[in-house]
């Protein structure tokens, strides 16, 4: 634009002001051409502007030569100007192409300069000549100036296009890592060939082991050796060749070891010109094949069993109940056909009578998944209520949930089912003659017989009933043979005797089928656990009849409970005879062992105290002829004196001990409330008296009351508490204690007697309680060894136990009950434990065979 203008204005200038007019041909030429090049540039021909401004250059710098006429002219320089633009703007054809201009047209001018033809030039420099000059200077200037702003701007472009470029790389590197790393740790088997010639370049890890093969082994082969089917890879590259991609195409692949495998194949071809290669991924899907197989013959399998199935089955749409399928079956709950049934709801065809109990089916379905058994009421096709059983499973088809169901018409086990109902209840509760009754009146109701009985076999090879039902009212028992009757027959065998017809021609000596004219007969013996027959039921009708499976299974029912409560009789009768007998054992071996026991007692009393009288003659003697000798004794006799006198001592008190012991296990139990709290300080204060020197102290629980012989368990209590104090006499601090421990239930605990004495080894405890048995030496502590025995007597005619617990240097501990002896009340002489010099023999009377004699 710039150009136009200034060759413009320089062409006006020239015209009017120039002394030569035709100077301004050459800036008139560099005008249009500047207006042409501005429109060529607006419709974007840059290449085309460039060589049009060299030529046009060219040939201004020619025309201003002619003009001037001389080479010595301004626009020489144009040459230039032209030969850089070229240069610049164009390649180096044109570049070439101004050059050979210039190098022919300056000879051509010079040579017609010389000649003479062109007007000879002014040679006066004036202001025309400065302008000429500046314009030629700043059309070169622009022409230099918007060569560089080219220059850069292609430079920037090239800059861009170079870091676009980079990027460009870098995202593909990018790109290639992620696939690369995509292709290695894709579990999906994937490879790589060349789309040129097939060959592989590249397989994965999962590929290697889907194939078994290794990636060197197959790397630059075909994939020849991977097709199971030859004519399949044919069909595989054609069509990757037409669509340049392939998704899902079904195949066999085969393995290195010879196996075969259903495979999925999707490949792509990429659109790089310099390196085509083809992406294929392999799917293994013969397991989803042999599900799909399974799946398929499973349908087919169902299809079978819904179509060819006996029992009605239908699939109804869970939201409406409206029937989808209906199998062929004969519907033996509503009576309907196929036909009738589908596209209606289960509503409308009487499936359910009320939308409510549908609901309530749907409820459960939809919360367990599943019904069996479902118990309901359908309406038959003639209006009918029916009783029927229903299973159902939900299911889904084409995305729908449905219910599969069957059913079964259970009205007639209803009404068996009530039947039987009415027949236990009515056999339920009474035994005996009872149930023999109510069996023959249910029995005969059942089967519709006209005469039911139930009998037991006596020893005489007769039939002796033991209840009668005969016409609908009860019938006298009876006793009548078994030779030349059906009952005969019936015992023999262990399964039902039946005789439909013909029963009085065939037993016609028989008096019952003949004065009652029975022609049917059925018999069931009735066997003891060891098959032995005890007695039969039977049943007879006056007319034939023919049993079905149901009559046998009540007459099986019938005849099991008969033959229960037979056998249970005949048990009753043996045990009773039994315990009569051993009733009368007991007796007589009761009223022997008290005649011995009375005998035992008086003979031990007797030795006790006619031992005594002796006993004092010695002692009395012994000190009477020591006061005579007085002071003449020698110290040997008198020590033998003091020794005859301590033995008479000790052997008065064993038998005092044996006295009391025998007094224990002698007489009645006298029970009454007892104050133990009270009667152990008082027994404790009768000791501290005895034992004024000792500083003894106790401690009794207050409030033990307990229901008991207090006489009895005085002597206990003395016993335990004289042991605590005697085996405390080398402690300077004795404690004695008496309480009770809680009960485990609430009720009343053991009682206990406590000491901090010597106590004694627990390897001897098994002596404790044994007469005359001591575990401490006569010289340590006086004794004979009756105490405790005497307590443990006590004990056990209350009906309680003792046990004792101890640790050497630490004391004893004594737990003992008598609570037994509390609920018991009195107890009988015979309870009485035996003691040493009174040994009873005892008795129990729960079997003959128990009932043993022993000596305390």
């Amino acid at each position: 634009m710039l150009m136009a203008s200034s060759g413009g204005l320089l062409a006006i200038y020239m015209y009017f002001f120039s002394v030569t007019p035709r100077n301004f041909i050459s800036p008139a030429m560099i005008c249009v051409l500047g207006g042409i090049a501005v429109v060529l540039l607006r419709r974007g021909h840059v290449r085309l502007v460039a060589r049009l401004m060299v030529t046009g250059v060219l040939l201004a710098a020619v025309a201003s030569v002619i003009v001037f006429g001389s080479l010595r002219s301004p626009g020489v320089m144009m040459f230039a100007a032209a030969v850089v633009t070229a240069g610049i703007f164009l390649g180096r054809a044109d570049l070439i192409g101004s050059m050979l201009f210039t190098f022919l047209a300056l000879p051509i001018l010079l040579w017609v300069e010389q000649q003479g033809l062109m007007t000879a030039p002014s040679m006066k420099v004036d202001l025309r000549t400065l302008i000429s000059y500046l314009t030629i200077f700043t059309v070169i200037a622009l022409v230099v100036y918007y060569a560089r702003e080219r220059t850069w701007r292609a430079q920037e472009q090239l800059l861009k296009a170079l870091e676009a470029r980079q990027s460009a790389e870098r995202e593909r590197d990018r790109s290639l890592e992620r696939f690369a790393h995509i292709f290695r740790t894709s579990p999906t088997p994937m490879l790589a060939q060349s789309a040129r010639n097939g060959l592989i370049l590249d397989v994965n890890p999962a590929f290697e082991r889907c194939y078994g093969i290794a990636r060197d082994q197959i790397e630059g082969r075909d994939d020849t050796a991977l097709w199971a089917d030859a004519r399949q890879r044919d069909a595989y590259v054609q069509r990757l060749l037409e669509h340049r991609h392939v998704l899902d195409f079904q195949c066999k692949g085969l393995r290195t070891d010879g196996t075969t495998f259903d495979a999925l194949l999707c490949s792509e071809m990429g659109n790089d010109p310099e390196d085509k290669l083809i992406i294929t991924t392999v799917t293994d899907v013969s397991a989803q094949t042999l599900a799909l197989e399974k799946l398929k013959r499973s349908e087919e399998r169902f299809a079978k069993a819904f179509n060819f199935s006996p029992l009605k089955m239908t699939i109804t749409r869970l939201s409406d109940g409206t029937f989808v399928e209906v199998n062929q079956a004969r519907d033996p709950v509503q009576g309907l056909q196929r036909q009738e049934l589908l596209g209606k709801s289960t509503l409308d065809t009487g499936g359910w009578l009320s939308p409510q109990e549908r609901q309530a089916f749907i409820a459960r379905i939809l919360r367990e998944g599943h019904v069996s058994g479902y118990e309901t009421r359908m309406r038959h096709a003639d209006g009918q209520l029916i009783d029927a059983k229903m299973w159902a499973e939900r299911i889904e088809i084409d995305g729908e949930d449905c219910i599969l169901s069957c059913f079964v018409n259970t009205t007639e086990e209803k009404r068996r089912e009530a039947q039987l109902m009415a027949l236990s209840s009515g056999m339920a509760g009474p035994i005996g003659d009872a149930l023999f009754s109510a069996l023959t009146l249910h029995m005969a109701q059942a089967i519709g017989a006209d005469m039911v009985s139930v009998g037991e076999l006596d020893s005489n090879e007769h039939l002796r009933t033991l209840a009668v039902w005969r016409d609908g009212i009860p019938g006298n028992n009876l006793t009548v043979p078994l030779a030349g009757s059906p009952c005969a027959a019936a015992l023999d065998q262990p399964d039902l005797c039946v005789f439909e017809s013909g029963v009085a021609q065939q037993f016609a000596q028989h008096p019952i089928i003949t004065s009652e004219g029975f022609q049917a007969y059925i018999g069931q013996s009735l066997r003891d656990e060891d098959g032995t027959p005890i007695g039969l039921l039977n049943a007879y009708w006056r007319q034939p009849v023919q049993l079905g499976s149901e009559a046998r299974a009540l007459i099986a029912i019938f005849a099991s409970r008969a033959n229960a409560e037979l056998v249970r009789l005949h048990r009753d009768r043996e045990i009773q005879r039994l315990n009569a007998g051993l009733e009368r054992r007991v007796h007589d071996r009761t009223t022997e062992l008290q005649k011995l026991n009375a005998e035992l007692d008086s003979f031990a009393y007797s030795v006790s105290h006619d031992l005594k009288s002796p006993l004092r003659t010695i002692d009395g003697f012994t000190r009477l002829l020591g006061e005579q000798l007085g002071g003449r004794l020698q110290p040997e006799e008198q020590m033998l004196f003091e020794r005859v006198l301590g033995a008479t001592r000790r052997m008065s008190a064993l038998i005092a001990d044996l006295l009391a012991l025998a007094r224990v296990s002698q007489g009645r139990l006298e029970l009454s409330p007892v104050d133990l709290s009270a009667l152990a300080n008082q027994i404790m204060m009768s000791e501290q008296e005895k034992y004024p020197e000792r500083a003894l102290r106790w401690q009794i629980a207050p409030g033990l009351t307990l229901h008991c012989d207090e006489r009895l368990v005085r002597i206990a209590l003395e016993n335990l508490l004289g042991n605590s104090v005697k085996y405390t006499s080398k402690r300077t601090d004795p404690l004695i204690e008496l309480g009770q421990l809680g009960g485990e239930t609430g009720g009343p605990g053991e009682l206990f007697v406590r000491d901090n004495g010597v106590g004694f080894d627990m390897a001897q405890v098994d002596k404790l309680f044994k007469p005359f048995q001591r575990l401490h030496m006569p010289s340590e502590f006086e004794g004979t060894g009756i105490g405790l025995a005497t307590v443990h007597r006590i004990v056990e005619r209350h009906g309680g136990s003792i046990r004792g617990e101890a640790e050497p240097g630490a004391g004893a501990t004594f737990r003992f009950t008598l609570s037994e002896a509390s609920r018991l009340g009195t107890s009988s002489p015979l309870s009485a434990s035996p003691s040493l010099l009174s040994p009873r023999i005892e008795g129990s009377g729960s079997d003959a065979s128990l009932i043993d004699g022993k000596v305390g």
